[in-house]
């Protein structure tokens, strides 16, 4: 896994102005952008970029 899942789901958020709830529905519905690592999700912050890249809202990426 190595580096690719450095951000925590809370930092991951708070960076692209999401409230926690509202990761966790992108990340239920695009699995590839985070790991549950022992219990604690981390986020590939580029497969994360590449998903709200592709969508022209959250609302959309959700």
């Amino acid at each position: 896994m190595g580096d690719r899942f450095c951000l925590t789901l809370l930092e991951a958020a708070e960076m692209n102005g999401f409230t926690n709830s509202e990761m966790r529905v992108l990340v239920d519905r695009h699995e590839s952008i985070a790991a549950n690592v022992n219990g604690a999700w981390r986020v590939d912050p580029d497969a994360l970029k590449s998903v709200l890249d592709d969508s022209a809202s959250f609302l959309q990426a959700a």
